[in-house]
C-alpha cells in the first residue's frame, strides 16, 4: 500500500527507507507571483503536475525587503528571481534607519494570505514549507554585499543593530507562517559560504543571529529545513544548526550525499543537479544520477531536491523524466 505524502516524508526524517524517496523541487513564478491567487496558482500546478511529496513555498525573491524601501526591477531571465534596482543602505547611518516590521502587514502579511489560500487547498495531508531568508542574507540585499562586508568590519555596531531588528522581524514573520498553515520552515543561510565571507567572519553571526531563530522556530515546527547556499560551506559547523533536515548544492558544491552522511544522522536534501543535468542532460543522464543520488545513502534519510531553486527555463521533459526516474526506483 502506498504511503501517504506525509508518512513518506516523515520515514525519511526519522532515517528510514519509505515505499518511495520523496521528491521535491520548486522554482519562481516571477509573471504571476506578485498576485497572492496567483502564486497559490502556480504552486499548485506545480505540485500537482508532478505530484511531488512537500511544497515549498516560493515566495517572491523580494518579499523581504520591500516594506523597508528596497526598489526592484525586471527579473533573472533564468533564476527568475528579481533583481535590485536600489538599495536602502548606502553609509553605516542608514543601518539605523531598520526597524521592525509586523509580520501580517504589506508584503510579509501578503504571503501569509498565500501560506492560508494554499492549505485551504491541499487540505493537512501535504507539508508544506514557508521560506525564511537569515537575517544577514536579508541585510546583504538591503546594501550589496560588498558594502554589507565593508561595513561590516568598520561599523559593526551600527550593523549588529540592524541585524537584532531584522532578526525581530524574521523571527516574527516565521512564526506567523506557522500559524498561516505552513508545516515548517525553509530557512536560507548565504554567508556560510566561504566565497561570500571568511568561515570565522560569519560564524559569530551565525551564532547569534541565526541558532537562536532556529532553535526557538524548530520548537514548533513539523519541519525545519536548513538551506546551506552557495560553495565552501562551513558544513560540519552548519549542519548541527537546529533542523531536520538539511539542503544543499551536493552536485557541484559539495560534500557529496556520501560525505555528508558521515558527519551527520539528519534527513538530507539533496542529489539533484538542477543547473547542469536537469538544464542540459537527456532522460537516461537525469535517471542515472537519481540512481546515484539514492544508492550514495542506501535510500534512507534522503529527500531528492536541488540544491536550490530550479531555473524557470528547465525543459518540461527534464523534469518528468526526474519523476519517472524516481518512481522507477519504488
Amino acid at each position: 500500500m502506498a504511503q501517504s505524502k506525509w508518512d513518506r516524508v516523515s520515514a525519511a526524517l526519522e532515517g528510514g527507507r519509505p515505499d518511495k524517496v520523496p521528491l521535491t523541487f520548486w522554482m519562481h513564478f516571477p509573471e504571476v507571483d506578485r498576485s497572492a491567487r496567483g502564486l497559490v496558482r502556480a504552486t499548485l500546478d506545480l505540485y500537482r503536475r508532478y505530484d511531488l511529496d512537500l511544497i515549498k513555498v516560493m515566495f517572491r525573491s523580494s518579499f523581504g525587503l520591500e516594506d523597508w524601501g528596497v526598489h526592484f526591477g525586471s527579473y533573472h531571465p533564468t533564476r527568475g528571481s528579481w533583481q535590485t534596482e536600489e538599495y536602502v543602505v548606502h553609509t553605516p547611518e542608514d543601518w539605523g534607519t531598520i526597524e521592525v516590521l509586523p509580520p501580517d502587514r504589506g508584503v510579509l502579511g501578503e504571503q501569509l494570505e498565500v501560506l492560508s489560500q494554499l492549505r485551504k487547498e491541499v487540505g493537512p495531508d501535504v507539508p508544506v514549507l514557508a521560506t525564511l531568508f537569515s537575517p544577514s542574507m536579508l541585510a546583504v540585499r538591503l546594501s550589496g554585499r560588498a558594502r554589507f562586508l565593508e561595513h561590516w568590519r568598520t561599523h559593526r555596531d551600527d550593523v549588529e543593530r540592524a541585524l537584532k531588528v531584522i532578526g525581530e522581524t524574521v523571527m516574527a514573520f516565521g512564526l506567523a507562517c506557522l500559524r498561516a498553515g505552513a508545516d515548517g520552515i525553509f530557512y536560507a543561510i548565504e554567508l556560510g559560504s566561504g566565497r561570500a565571507m571568511p568561515h570565522e567572519e560569519y560564524s559569530a553571526i551565525g551564532e547569534r543571529y541565526d541558532r537562536p531563530i532556529l532553535a526557538e522556530i524548530h520548537e514548533r515546527s513539523r519541519l525545519t529545513m536548513l538551506h546551506l547556499h552557495g560553495e565552501d560551506l562551513a558544513f560540519s559547523e552548519l549542519v548541527n544548526y537546529p533542523s531536520h533536515v538539511v539542503n544543499w548544492y551536493d552536485r557541484c558544491a559539495g560534500p557529496s550525499l556520501r560525505d555528508a552522511r558521515a558527519v551527520t544522522s539528519k534527513c538530507l536534501a539533496a542529489g539533484i543537479d538542477h543547473e547542469r543535468t536537469l538544464m542540459l542532460d537527456t532522460p537516461e543522464e537525469i535517471a542515472s544520477e537519481v540512481r546515484a543520488a539514492v544508492a550514495e545513502v542506501d535510500g534512507r534519510g534522503l529527500i531528492l531536491a536541488p540544491g536550490c531553486g530550479i531555473p524557470i527555463t528547465v525543459p518540461e521533459r527534464s523534469l518528468r523524466a526526474l519523476v519517472e526516474a524516481r518512481n522507477s526506483l519504488a
